[in-house]
């Protein structure tokens, strides 16, 4: 959204910061997995995010101030947005799966 509006530093700062948030939320599942909390899949959905949010960032580091966002960058953070929609569908599917007594009232 920055991009669009022609921030494009904060746009790039947005994506360097969203790295090490992104591997801090990728170690917390792997903690849970190894506590047997939590599905191997969530770990390796929050690796397979980190991957597009490095590519991205590298991708769009050169031409931080360029408004023509590279679309290897574009194409990555699309990816992080699909990997986290089959996430969240796999969550709801365990939980309708866990519960199909519910109708919802």
């Amino acid at each position: 959204m920055a991009d669009h509006f022609g921030a494009h530093g904060l746009a790039f700062d947005a994506l360097l910061l969203a790295v090490p948030v992104t591997a801090i939320a990728g170690l917390r599942s792997v903690a849970d997995r190894l506590d047997g909390k939590a599905d191997p899949t969530h770990a390796y959905a929050w690796a397979l995010v980190l991957a597009f949010l490095l590519v991205a960032t590298a991708a769009r580091a050169p031409s931080v101030g360029d408004p023509s966002v590279p679309t290897v960058a574009r194409s990555a953070l699309i990816a992080c947005v699909v990997v986290f929609c089959l996430q969240a569908l796999a969550a709801l599917a365990a939980e309708l799966k866990d519960n199909p007594g519910r109708n919802g009232s």
